[in-house]
């Protein structure tokens, strides 16, 4: 922001050095940066590094020459174990603020020590390791390159939480639970861990209640008072008595006889049996009720189960994505070592830069650390590469020139050398296809220059050995002995088209 009197530079101040106006837009914007810079201070204080860093990012957002703030989140990021943003929030500092600067210390206290910055380093490794064995399905060796992560750095939030994640996983949820309120103890108000927690108690509760459902199982239902029906083999009754009884009584006595049992037994009997067959049906009933109130269980849990393991893959999905950004800040922190060594190792840092995605980078801050190299290095960067791939394509070392070359692009991707030296050393190596492509990217984005009538003489090299390939089919020795007469002229037009680029 400048003066609106005379147009002078105001920074970090709102009262212009040289005509003494005050703004009064630059003297709240500075006002407020300080308001967020002392919450993210208090916040810190009591290990809410989460709200710390929140406060601290609003606070360089209104004023991003706050070095005061951007050293302190640079503390917090140390703290936490994002060591490659913490060195990228200092070098920032020391840009805004070379002289008298706090950063400058915390830097080279760590270049001063290499054993930390290889520490640092392997903690990175471990834990992009992890994402290796993690990608390939082997969760165990997973879980033991977190633990060699966080021994090396015990608060390094983003492997506990991983590890938590896998633990949740393999359905250990105490484990889960434990690690992750061991990393509530490094930032108490962290929103992923709190988020996994309340995860694991929902699951972890659902999975006791259908437990206890179980436990109730199958209730067979048994009559304590069977009744059981008694059958004659047949309906004669014998009169067992061998008395002088005369036939009278012997009528009377059957006739009686055949009365009780129509009027008393025979109710009875049909009474038990309808009793019996009422239970029957009645157990039956609750028999299938039971069992669709298990299939209807059986469908909600499996349903229950598949939004789980559905949730649970997208996470792990999510991890693996988060592989590329783990080499990404790798890379960026080779890049930073190199930038912070001097300027000497520009070209150096320059090409690690080449291999990080910016888009891949998972913070606003650690994307600004990334331009900031990226404008310094850049032409050193791009200057060697192309003279590495130019001497690996004379060596013919094709597929070195073509990487050296592509991490060119990567810089910039309108390096027409290195457009035109990707499509020759595919061409060398006999892949057409992508020779074509690179050529014809260069005729047509590119038509007037120098590069573009080179690619242009090599496809219609290329064109004219296709044509002579078909027709050297019709004869024998004499049409391959132009054949390859033509294929040296061919590569000695290509080497002048190279020497004239």
């Amino acid at each position: 922001m400048n003066c609106t009197n005379c147009n002078t530079p105001l920074i970090n101040t709102y009262v212009c050095p040289r005509c003494g106006q005050k703004d009064e837009l630059a003297r709240k914007i500075i006002y407020a940066s300080n308001w967020h810079y002392n919450q993210g201070l208090a916040k810190a204080k009591v290990r809410d590094m989460t709200g710390a860093t929140n406060s601290l990012l609003m606070s360089l957002k209104y004023n991003k020459r706050n070095t005061q703030a951007r050293n302190l989140l640079g503390l917090i990021y140390y703290q936490i174990g994002e060591i490659v943003n913490a060195l990228g929030e200092w070098v920032i500092s020391v840009h805004f603020q070379p002289e008298d600067n706090v950063a400058n210390t915390y830097i080279k206290s760590i270049q001063n020590n290499p054993g930390k910055l290889q520490a640092a380093n392997r903690i990175i490794q471990k834990y992009n390791m992890a994402l290796e064995f993690l990608e390939q399905g082997n969760m165990d060796m997973a879980i033991i390159e977190l633990k060699k992560a966080i021994n090396l750095n015990p608060n390094y939030i983003r492997a506990y939480q991983l590890m938590g994640l896998l633990y949740f996983k393999t359905k250990q949820y105490a484990a889960a639970r434990k690690v992750l309120v061991r990393s509530l103890k490094i930032d108490r108000n962290n929103i992923t861990s709190l988020r996994y927690i309340k995860e694991i108690d929902a699951v972890a509760g659902d999975r006791a209640r259908a437990r206890t459902r179980h436990k109730d199982g199958f209730t067979q239902i048994n009559d304590p008072n069977p009744v059981v029906v008694e059958e004659k083999k047949d309906g004669k009754y014998t009169d067992f008595s061998t008395g002088l009884l005369s036939i009278v009584n012997v009528i009377i006595g059957v006739v009686i006889g055949a009365a009780v049992v129509w009027l008393l037994l025979v109710p009875s009997v049909r009474r038990n049996l309808a009793l019996e067959y009422n239970q029957a049906v009645v157990e039956y009933g609750n028999l299938i009720s039971e069992n669709n109130r298990l299939i209807s269980s059986y469908k909600m849990e499996n349903e229950s189960l598949s939004s789980e393991n559905e949730s649970l893959q997208a996470q792990v999905d999510a991890a693996s994505d988060s592989q590329e950004a783990g080499t990404s800040e790798e890379n960026l922190y080779l890049a930073i070592q190199a930038y912070i060594s001097g300027s000497d190792s520009y070209g150096e840092a320059g090409v690690y830069l080449a291999d990080v995605d910016p888009d891949s980078l998972s913070s606003e801050s650690a994307q600004e650390i990334y331009r900031t190299i990226y404008e310094a290095t850049r032409s050193a960067a791009e200057s060697q590469l192309e003279s590495d791939g130019y001497q690996a394509f004379n060596n013919g070392e094709y597929m070195d020139a073509i990487d050296y070359y592509q991490k060119a692009l990567n810089l910039n991707s309108e390096n027409l050398d290195a457009l035109y030296y990707i499509g020759a050393s595919y061409q060398r190596m006999a892949d057409l296809d992508n020779a074509m492509t690179y050529y014809n990217r260069l005729i047509n984005d590119y038509p007037t220059s120098t590069q573009a009538a080179n690619a242009a003489e090599a496809v219609q090299e290329i064109q004219d050995n296709a044509g002579q390939d078909g027709s050297g089919q019709e004869s024998s020795t004499d049409e391959s002995g132009s054949s390859d007469g033509s294929s040296s002229t061919g590569q000695s037009s290509s080497d002048e088209s190279e020497s004239e680029n």
